[in-house]
């Protein structure tokens, strides 16, 4: 039987025994079993109390391959010490600390880094590690395992600290030159020369209906009172409106997988078209067929001139993994009444769909500006006529326009 489980009942019997025998010493030993086990007992019930283990990383948010520093400090505040400990940080696999050898976690995707030592009474240690991402993602930062035992190691303790947190690793921005898109026209241009950008809540005037107008641009009221069909003029805006479409479906059936390879070049073409209109004063906007973590909603993001825009969007762009919540084309019809019209509609896809086709095809004709950023060549004989085309494969990009 375990010391830790028997130390009374063996003190106990070695006093009795040393008394029934007229032997003082073997009830001594038996005295001292009981006080050994009482204080051993006491040591590992509080050798826990108002020690902290806490993490610091330099920053919640990088980019792939950046280095992120993490100090680990852990403080003993009180007379007791801590004979030994060893502590274990969960991390996600995507995380590499250069110099440390990490230990299999039993959770798939995680690896444990400890650290084993003593830490004496008011003492404090600290670490500091580097951690460097090597894939773009939401990656799990915890939990954490704290082990230690009284001065015998007879009453081994453990604690578990719960909290998760997690780093937001970007994906890669890279200028536009370098997927071989022309930075001052990426998206093509229009028949006739720049397009006119016009803002839908203010209203210049009205003018008689013209075939090719959409259904929301004509004023019933205006068309009651005259009888004949009439359509708003709306005043030209100062800003420009970019949705950035991203189809994040590789495969046509969910069943068959994904490409990782083409999902990673569909995020970081999508969020180095993001950096390059937010410094062309753009309103940038993002729509994705995925969804945030623990969210069962697509990722949205309105178009914003905002200074943390280009953030948001590339954290939504981190998060992006391959289950989808449904086809783009869906998402699309659904925001499709908010777009402004003359609005700049860039997808990004790897696969174009029927049903996306069909729903391109339709915002062209209200007067959108569809451009698609095609990141393998199986878009192409799927593009609708009349859509403009870049082909970006690595570095290299085809251009196609269909009259």
């Amino acid at each position: 039987m375990p010391f830790r489980d028997s130390w009374v009942v063996v003190g106990v019997l070695l006093i009795f025994a040393g008394f029934g025998a007229e032997q003082p010493i073997i009830g001594v030993i038996g005295a001292l079993v009981l006080v050994l086990g009482w204080v051993t007992r006491y040591w590992s019930r509080h050798v826990f109390d108002r020690v902290t283990l806490t993490r610091t990383p330099s920053e919640w948010r990088t980019f792939i391959g950046e280095e992120v520093d993490v100090e680990f400090t852990m403080t003993n505040a009180k007379p007791l010490p801590l004979p030994w400990y060893e502590w274990r940080f969960a991390l996600s696999e995507p995380l590499t600390v250069p110099g440390e050898s990490l230990g299999a976690a039993a959770v798939p995707g995680l690896k444990w880094l400890h650290r084993r030592g003593s830490l004496g009474w008011y003492q404090k240690h600290r670490w500091k590690f580097t951690v460097k991402p090597v894939e773009r993602g939401f990656h799990q930062f915890g939990p954490a395992t704290l082990r230690s035992a009284d001065l015998l190691g007879a009453f081994p303790r453990s604690i578990e600290d719960d909290g998760k947190e997690h780093l937001i690793v970007f994906p890669a921005v890279v200028p536009l030159e370098d997927l071989g898109l022309p930075s001052d026209r990426p998206f093509g241009e229009r028949r006739g020369g720049d397009p006119v950008f016009e803002d839908p809540l203010r209203i210049a005037g009205m003018r008689e209906y013209r075939p090719g107008d959409p259904l929301k641009r004509i004023d019933w009221k205006a068309t009651a009172r005259s009888g004949d069909l009439r359509s708003r003029v709306y005043e030209p805006s100062a800003t420009q409106q970019l949705y950035l479409l991203v189809n994040i479906d590789t495969m046509e059936h969910s069943w068959e997988g994904y490409l990782k390879e083409e999902l990673e070049r569909i995020v970081s073409v999508t969020a180095s078209l993001a950096a390059w209109a937010a410094g062309a004063r753009y309103s940038v906007g993002l729509l994705a067929n995925g969804a945030f973590p623990d969210a069962d909603r697509p990722i949205r993001l309105p178009p914003s001139r905002s200074r943390d825009q280009l953030t948001r969007i590339l954290e939504a762009l981190a998060v992006i993994q391959p289950l989808t919540l449904g086809d783009l084309a869906g998402a699309i019809r659904k925001e499709s009444g908010r777009m402004p019209a003359g609005s700049t509609l860039v997808v990004v896809a790897s696969l174009m769909p029927e049903a996306l086709a069909g729903v391109l095809a339709r915002l062209r004709d209200e007067g959108h500006h569809v451009f698609v950023i095609a990141t393998s060549p199986r878009v192409q004989d799927s593009l609708p006529p009349g859509i403009g085309m870049r082909e970006v494969r690595g570095s290299a990009v085809a251009e196609v326009t269909f009259a």
